[in-house]
């Protein structure tokens, strides 16, 4: 069958007698063949295209850019969230699942030194303020 590995079959086949199969790399299923009384195989089962469906973005990433019913070998690009550095890629397995190389991390905010208000003196802040720090 399309698909489909090998079938395990006997040598010397006759009717009555039946052999199975399994799936490629990528597919799912499987099944049986049957010789009949008039001496042809008769398939029960098949082989279907294994899909990794909508990816879910990783933690603080924008939307994967990827094709829809993707299917194993197929990869997508995913960015960064405001905030966050790094991106990555996606790659549907072949069984399956994604799998994910890449991720998003924090990018360190700091308010630098400050500039004094108008007619004030120069205020005392270390350098590399963070959010929520005040001098």
């Amino acid at each position: 069958p399309a698909n489909a590995t090998t079938p395990s079959c006997p040598s010397g086949t006759t009717p009555g007698q039946s052999c199975s199969f399994g799936c490629a790399s990528g597919y799912a299923g499987g099944g049986t063949l049957s010789c009949t009384s008039s001496g042809v195989w008769a398939q029960n089962g098949s082989c279907a295209a294994l899909s990794c469906g909508i990816p879910v973005a990783p933690a603080n990433a924008t939307t994967p850019s990827c094709p829809s019913g993707t299917t194993p070998g197929q990869s997508c690009s995913f960015g960064c969230a405001s905030g966050y550095a790094g991106g990555g890629m996606l790659r549907c397995t072949s069984s399956g699942v994604w799998a994910q190389n890449g991720s998003c991390a924090a990018v360190p905010v700091s308010c630098g030194i400050p500039v004094a208000p108008a007619n004030a003196t120069t205020p005392s802040c270390p350098s590399g303020t963070t959010p929520g720090q005040s001098c």
